[in-house]
């Protein structure tokens, strides 16, 4: 018979008789058979056996090991009441390891990085480990040591009880008293004694708020203690002294921030309730070593299975892993290293499985390695220089991304309703340098911006979206006319009816081949015909050689041009008489004269002949650049172009370049961020609640000019400071990591499409689950990038390299990053340019000898890919 049946057949017999019931108690017993509990005002001057008689009428077939039928007067002698339970759902061993081995479905888990909003502190963390040596004690006290520096008010108890160490770790073992300590806090509360907490704290640092609750003072009176700390019968019984143990930690009048956990190794009894129901997070530390592979992988999915006592939305919180792999041995070979880390994590990715659906819980973003130092591991205690605490960082950032900064005590944005409307008005828009309306209010000019724009720096390089077309634009719409475009991609082209396309390259070509030129003529007629028409000159402009005059050197159409070369190259050394009008026009030039050239990239075309002619012409344009461009005074060429090409050109006298060009990198994040706060601050109602925050005195100021930390101010307004469940407590490092290509570099137009979506998500998602805390809530940027990818792989394979369809094809049918080489080295040209363009970069093995490759987060999604077992 179940539980419930029990509870029904007794409250029948009560109601037979026309008695109340006030408790009712059913409970299996640990050994055999049930407990019942049962108070009625029925029993008053009934006899024991008469009140058995009544209550267990229909119930012969069940043996009740043990049963109280009492009245409200004898309550008080009674003992503890049992809890109304089937216990299933106990937070111990068996429970929850049988618990989670019945769960066949995906597991629905609800995490706290699934919340937008912070429950209220204190954060409670375990640190756990399967076996010992791995780290775990030392790893606590250094996290808890950074945040204390951070101005976090940490609370550690030691959960060790058989092997107490965690106060010797911060130097604080002869503060323990005899009668100090988790085992005598445990034993008052069963024997319900009152207990004050605070007489069990030691401060570990005298000049922060961090302080240890000792597990005790060992001894003969520890060890009679620890004998009666029981949690399978504090958890059958109503009152629980670990709850109210946890509870009075909770409430300490200094408010803590965070409670750490060190929790005992292996299936002790005592370690369970902290992992399944206590803690909000558990740090899972594990050395990946065979023997704990099978073990560490039960606990995670009984982890997963469980629920917390928090609550949100009705619904209770399951315990969030966190992975500590340590200690990685000391190796001079990287990939011995490497190898240590990629078995971690494709176990930790075996172990998530179970979720289902696998993103929420990247394996990447929730291990660190902490490597072996000898100096750490023969300290008496916690080392105190900052430089000690590096490698638990990471730990503390986790920690870090669920507390509440002193910044975020007040809603950012003031009032909940001025959000709707400062929310329309902002306006992203990730179109590509040559569509954008408002262009230059929104362009960044970096340090290496500022050296691309320089006159004496020929060459700019870059990959499609690094900002190229945005040079170009910004030199050719300056005011002074100091530029003169020649070339341009086709929605630049403007009044320049002239300019070159694929159409009118082709044709180019086919006379070249008929009359033996080369393309160095082409470029210098199109040169001199800019010049010509473009430049400002004071007077009139140098008329050519009247062989050339009889030509049509102001064509006003493509066709026009294309028909200006055929004629000009009929005529007898026409490439000197066009060389002569040049150098005319070079020395009419007032003052300098930059001739832009921009659109070689996609301007001929993607067939293979197209490329081909591509590289001949860009070849010859360089040859005219180190031939006849270097004798000019005044003219100075100025050339846009992808790394890529740039890198397969063979052309005379290529090292005259070496030195003189700038290939435009984002390597600082702060630039990269002031792309997108450019565009945010064309908004007058987002410039108005941000600036008063700290920042008037910068609203009229070039964001150009802002200091680090008013960029990251207005950053954090617009879109939150942190992200929860990430690598990284910080928005902006998220981005910054998840818009990286496998070479490390990164493109501004996928930043700003990347809030093009969040804005519009944000939008929909403000109607049903208000958050004001920032305009954009962290969590928007994590549903928009799977929208980015797709435009970004699109852009890849559409505008630079149709070829790696093919790739891409065998990408998606392999399904999930890291890759086997051998499961695309049939595409070895193809896994050459990709390398080469960022899409794949080496993960395991050597540059030489690769083992597996993996695809970077900005063309997962594209891909239909998801990480699996990567970093």
């Amino acid at each position: 018979m179940k539980a419930d049946a029990i509870r029904d057949q007794v409250s029948k017999n009560m109601a037979r008789h026309g008695f109340v019931v006030a408790d009712l108690r059913v409970q299996p017993d640990p050994f055999n058979g049930w407990r019942l509990w049962l108070e009625s005002e029925a029993f008053r001057g009934m006899s024991t056996q008469g009140r058995r008689d009544l209550v267990l009428d229909g119930l012969a077939d069940e043996h009740f090991e043990w049963i109280d039928l009492i009245t409200p007067e004898e309550k008080s002698w009674a003992g503890v009441a049992p809890r109304d339970s089937d216990l299933e759902d106990l937070p111990l061993w068996p429970e929850a390891l049988a618990r989670a081995r019945t769960i066949t479905a995906p597991i629905d888990a609800r995490f706290l990085s699934d919340l937008d909003e912070d429950l209220p502190p204190p954060l409670i963390c375990t640190f756990y480990s399967l076996k010992g040596g791995v780290g775990r004690t030392t790893a606590l006290g250094y996290t808890a040591l950074i945040l204390a520096n951070q101005g976090f008010k940490v609370v550690c108890v030691d959960m060790d009880l058989e092997a107490p160490g965690l106060t010797s770790v911060f130097g604080r073992e002869h503060e323990i008293k005899a009668d100090m300590g988790v085992v005598h806090i445990l034993a008052s509360l069963d024997r319900g004694e009152a207990v004050d907490l605070r007489d069990h704290l030691i401060r570990a640092d005298d000049d922060l708020d961090l302080y240890v609750v000792p597990a005790g003072l060992p001894g003969a009176e520890y060890a009679r203690l620890l004998r009666f700390t029981d949690p399978l019968s504090w958890y059958r019984e109503e009152v629980n002294p670990l709850h109210q143990m946890v509870e009075q930690l909770r409430h300490l009048t200094l408010n803590p921030d965070l409670i750490l956990f060190d929790a005992r190794t292996g299936f002790d009894a005592l370690n369970a309730p902290f992992l399944f129901e206590i803690s909000d997070l558990a740090v899972i530390a594990f050395f990946p070593h065979p023997q704990a592979r099978r073990g560490t992988g039960e606990l995670v999915r009984a982890l997963l299975a469980s629920t917390t006592l928090r609550q949100a939305g009705g619904r209770r919180l399951t315990p969030m892993p966190r992975f500590l792999v340590s200690p990685i041995p000391a190796s001079k070979a990287p990939e011995v290293v490497k190898r240590y880390q990629h078995r971690a994590l494709e176990w930790v990715s075996d172990w998530l499985s179970v979720l289902g659906d696998g993103g929420r819980l990247a394996e990447g973003d929730i291990t660190h390695f902490v490597p072996y130092r000898e100096v750490i591991a023969t300290a008496d205690s916690l080392l105190k220089g900052a430089e000690s605490w590096t490698d638990y960082q990471q730990i503390a950032e986790w920690l870090l991304g669920f507390l509440k900064q002193p910044s975020e005590s007040a809603p950012a944005l003031g009032t909940a309703q001025h959000k709707p409307a400062v929310l329309a008005s902002l306006q992203f828009r990730g179109d590509t340098a040559e569509h954008q309306q408002q262009f230059l209010e929104t362009f960044v000019e970096t340090a290496v911006v500022v050296k691309a724009l320089a006159p004496d720096v020929p060459l700019i390089l870059g990959r499609k979206g690094t900002g190229k077309t945005a040079v170009f634009r910004r030199l050719a719409e300056a005011s002074d006319r100091s530029a003169v475009v020649a070339l341009a991609p086709a929605p630049l082209r403007k009044d320049r009816p002239w300019v070159l396309g694929a159409d009118g390259f082709s044709q180019v070509d086919e006379i070249l081949k008929r009359h033996n030129g080369d393309w160095r003529q082409v470029w210098a007629l199109c040169a001199a015909i800019a010049i010509n028409t473009e430049a400002y000159m004071e007077g009139e402009a140098p008329a050519p050689d009247a062989r050339l005059a009889a030509t049509n050197l102001c064509p006003n159409s493509e066709l026009a041009f294309v028909d200006t070369v055929a004629e000009v190259l009929s005529i007898a050394g026409s490439g000197l008489l066009v060389a002569d009008w040049l150098e005319r026009l070079d020395r009419a030039l007032p003052s300098a004269t930059l001739l832009l050239f921009d659109g070689l990239d996609t301007g001929f075309g993607n067939t293979e002949a197209d490329r081909a002619r591509r590289q001949s012409a860009i070849q010859g344009l360089f040859s005219f650049l180190t031939d006849r461009g270097e004798q000019l005074k005044n003219i100075r060429l100025k050339v846009m172009l992808r790394e890529d090409i740039w890198q397969g050109l063979r052309f005379e006298n290529k090292s005259h370049l070496f030195g003189r060009s700038v290939s435009l990198k984002w390597n600082e994040q702060v630039d990269f961020l002031r792309v997108v706060l450019k565009q945010a601050m064309r908004s007058q109602e987002f410039a108005r609640f941000v600036m008063p925050q700290g920042t008037a005195m910068y609203r009229n100021a070039p964001i150009d000019q802002w200091p680090t930390e008013i960029v990251f101010k207005v950053w954090n307004l617009l879109v939150g400071e942190r992200m929860k469940g990430g690598n990284t407590a910080f928005s902006r490092n998220w981005v910054w990591n998840r818009l990286a290509d496998g070479n490390g570099d990164r493109t501004p137009r996928y930043l700003i499409q990347l809030f093009e979506e969040a804005v519009v998500w944000e939008r929909e998602e403000s109607k049903t689950n208000a958050y004001d805390r920032s305009l954009i809530r962290p969590r928007g940027l994590i549903e928009a990038l799977p929208k980015v990818s797709p435009r970004a792989l699109s852009a890849l394979k559409d505008e630079e390299f149709p070829q790696l369809e093919t790739l891409f094809e065998r990408l998606r049918s392999l399904r999930s990053s890291p890759v086997n080489a051998r499961d695309i080295a049939d595409l070895g040209d193809l896994v050459t340019l990709a390398r080469e363009v960022g899409v794949l970069s080496v993960y395991e093995g050597t540059e030489d000898q690769v083992e597996r490759y993996k695809v970077p987060d900005i063309y997962l999604a594209g891909l239909g890919m998801a990480r699996k077992g990567q970093a």
